[in-house]
This record gives C-alpha cells, sequence and structure tokens, in this order.
C-alpha cells in the first residue's frame, strides 16, 4: 500500500456513496460483518483493490467478476481491527516487500522482546490470508471466494486461477 493511500485510509471518516454502493452490491451479510470489523485503512485498501479490479479485470473473458470484486473487498479481512498500529503497519509493510524472510523470523507467535508489537504486526501480516479465509470459511462465505483470500500472498505459480492473479495485481498495485 503506497504511503499516501494509507494517511488517506486513517483519516478518511466516511464511505462515499459510490462505495456503499459497491459493498452493498458484492457482500451479503456476513461479508459485511467481516468488511466492517477490518480498520478504516484495511477497508480503504480493500475498497481500491475492488475498483481496481472493476476497472482492469471486469472486461476479461472468463473472469468471475463477482468472486473476484468480493474476495477484494475480503482479502484482508485477517486483520482485525486493533491488530496493527500505525508503526507495525509500515514495518509489516516494508519488510514483507524488502526483507520476507525478517517476516518468518520475527513473526511468530510469542516473541517477546523490545520488538514485541512490531513483531506482533509481521505476525499478522503473515498469517492474516490463512486467519481470514478461516474466518470467511466459518460465516458460509462462498468457497472460491475463502480460496482467494487464502492464497493472496501466495508465490505465483504456473497454472494459477486467473482470479488469484487478477487479485494479487490488484493488492500489490494499491
Amino acid at each position: 500500500m503506497r504511503f499516501s493511500k494509507l494517511l488517506r485510509g486513517i483519516f478518511k471518516r466516511r464511505l462515499s456513496v459510490e462505495e456503499e454502493r459497491l459493498i452493498n452490491q458484492y457482500l451479503d451479510e456476513a461479508g459485511k460483518f467481516l468488511f466492517f470489523q477490518m480498520n478504516r485503512v484495511d477497508q480503504c485498501h480493500a475498497l481500491s483493490v475492488a475498483k481496481t479490479l472493476l476497472k482492469t479485470a471486469g472486461y476479461q473473458d472468463g473472469i468471475d467478476l463477482k468472486l473476484l470484486v468480493t474476495a477484494g473487498l475480503l482479502h484482508d479481512v485477517g486483520k482485525v481491527e486493533g491488530d496493527l498500529n500505525f508503526w507495525s503497519r509500515i514495518a509489516a509493510g516494508l519488510v514483507r516487500r524488502i526483507k520476507p524472510a525478517w517476516r518468518e523470523k520475527y513473526g511468530r507467535e510469542g516473541q517477546n522482546n523490545f520488538w514485541s508489537r512490531i513483531c506482533h504486526g509481521f505476525y499478522v501480516d503473515l498469517v492474516h490470508p490463512a486467519r481470514g479465509s478461516y474466518m470467511a470459511q466459518s460465516l458460509g462465505i462462498e468457497k472460491g471466494v475463502v480460496e482467494l483470500i487464502r492464497h493472496h500472498h501466495d508465490p505465483l505459480v504456473q497454472g494459477q486461477s486467473r482470479e488469484l492473479a487478477w487479485l494479487q495485481a490488484a493488492d500489490n498495485k494499491n
């Protein structure tokens, strides 16, 4: 996520009419519950991902756009409001992109050191796809969406679904 979008997400107070319409069009009550338990920064990021998907993947043949946009809105639901503070969010995002091995090393649950809050951010960032997919599955979200949530940070592999490739590209862009 770009720093300017992070700041916009922190200070933005209300959803626009367009954003409310998008949420209502693609999310059922369980999906809305998951969406609104994320903090404002993650909600703004998810909305940006969904809008990017609508603009780019919406014109592709063979793409399940409803599945894809729903997954875009829910892909980070494993990050629950209160899990990450400002600095742990920044650190986790940078480490994931620059030195991912540190996230594995220092993000293990139960780390107790001077940097424990930052390390907790690494942990949340590391497990949020599995945690979010479990939460979504528990609430009856469509299996295809659950799988996209679970794998949205997996390395690109030959033969993965087109929807996953589009979700990963939109997530990385936003």
